[in-house]
This record gives structure tokens, C-alpha cells and sequence, in this order.
């Protein structure tokens, strides 16, 4: 299989690599991704200055442009037919309504549209302040992957091009499994806290204190689970 991989975080980012180690076994891997971090900029397209993409080593590209761009011209460009473009991993989850304003979201959803079967994935973590390792997203990333992906070539029917949302949870490594779990949507708002300042409104509402509805992906994701959803 060919493979694209990109991301919002940037071409250098720590869950893009470590998503290239996992899915390497998969086949050719070929890395497009956004120069600089692109979080939150949704579907956003370049459509008024040249797009640069600069090769750093062989199959891997770093573009100054947005999440979307860099499938656009993946597709279009590099003359390789792709059967998977998987986005991620995200240093954030992407659960619910976050999924109007991903860019990591943004970037396999261009690839549906463009007939190519694609994957969102995030890494939601609970607090930013606070350190993180990443190796403990190998063993679910992994599963994930040989569940979803290997063995699983795009459809010739382009109407028939899945977009799968995968949000892993901030979890302690187990010996067990960590349970994937096919899930709707939350349906509710991100929490719309504000301060006002002198400089202006400030954001206060934190991310893990949104409301979920039960059996949501957001609830699945929260309570330690591996949260799939289709869109």
C-alpha cells in the first residue's frame, strides 16, 4: 500500500513521527506535512500565493501551507495513487464538535472527498502542563492501524471512501488491551468560558470539562477507552 501522512502540528512534530514508526510495516509511507503548527485552522485552503513544498529526505515533504493544502497537492501532484491518508497523531484530542475546526480532521477529510479512505487520530491528554510519553500510544496506535488500515486498500468506488475519527485516551499503560470502541459523535458545544480583560476576552474553559453525552465519543475517550467514530 501507499500511505500519505500529514498532520496540523507541523512536519516535525513528535505524534507524526511516531505514527511513521507504527504504520511503517504497512507500506511506502510518504510524509506531507504543514511547515509550521496549523491547530484549529479547520479546512482552510491557500488559494492566493504559491504553496512551497520542500523535499527533506526521500518521501517526506514539508509545505508552507495548511493541513488541507498538503493533501490537495499530495493527491494531485506526486503522481502516487494512495490508499490511505492517515492524519495525526495530534497532540490533543479532536472529539465531538472539535471536529468542524481540526485541521488534523480537515486533512483526511480532504482525502474522502478526493476518494481515498482516510484517518483522523488524536492523542486527547488531560493536562498540558504535565509531562507525557508518548511510547505509551504505540501498543493502541498499533492495534488501531492492523485493525483499520492494513489489508484494506481503497475502494475502486470513490463514493465508497471511509473518514474514521480516532481519538486515543490519556491512559496509565496496562497489561490488558485498551478496549476500541465505535462511537457517535458528542453532540454538544465546546465550553464557552471567558474572561474579560483589558487586552481583551481571554478563553477559560478547560477541554476536560466539557459536557458528554453518555456512550459519545467524548465519554468513551474520557473514561479510557479508544474512541472510533465514522464520519
Amino acid at each position: 500500500m501507499n500511505i500519505l501522512l500529514t498532520n496540523d502540528d507541523g512536519w516535525d512534530a513528535v505524534g507524526l513521527t511516531m505514527l511513521g514508526q507504527v504504520a511503517q510495516p504497512l507500506g511506502r509511507l510518504v510524509v506531507v506535512a504543514p511547515q509550521e503548527q496549523q491547530s484549529g485552522i479547520s479546512h482552510q485552503m491557500t488559494l492566493n500565493r504559491p504553496i512551497e513544498m520542500v523535499e527533506q529526505a526521500a518521501d517526506r515533504y514539508r509545505l508552507n501551507g495548511t493541513p488541507a493544502d498538503c493533501v490537495r497537492i499530495a493527491l494531485t501532484q506526486l503522481g502516487i495513487r494512495f490508499d490511505w491518508v492517515l492524519s495525526g497523531v495530534n497532540n490533543g484530542g479532536n472529539l465531538g464538535s472539535d471536529v468542524y475546526v481540526s485541521g488534523t480532521v480537515a486533512a483526511a477529510r480532504e482525502a474522502q472527498l478526493h476518494g481515498v479512505r482516510s484517518m483522523a487520530l488524536s492523542q486527547y491528554r488531560k493536562r498540558y502542563s504535565e509531562p507525557f510519553d508518548w511510547q505509551n500510544l504505540v501498543p493502541m496506535l498499533d492495534r488501531v492501524l492492523n485493525a483499520y488500515v492494513a489489508g484494506n486498500p481503497t475502494s475502486p468506488n470513490a463514493a465508497d471512501a471511509c473518514l474514521i475519527n480516532v481519538n486515543f485516551p490519556d491512559a496509565a499503560p496496562s497489561l490488558e488491551p485498551t478496549e476500541m470502541v465505535e462511537c457517535e459523535l458528542d453532540p454538544n458545544p465546546l465550553p464557552s468560558g471567558y474572561e474579560a480583560t483589558p487586552e481583551g476576552y481571554v478563553y477559560t474553559s478547560r477541554y476536560r470539562d466539557r459536557r458528554r453525552t453518555d456512550g459519545s465519543d467524548v465519554d468513551v475517550c474520557f473514561r479510557g477507552q479508544i474512541a472510533i467514530s465514522r464520519l
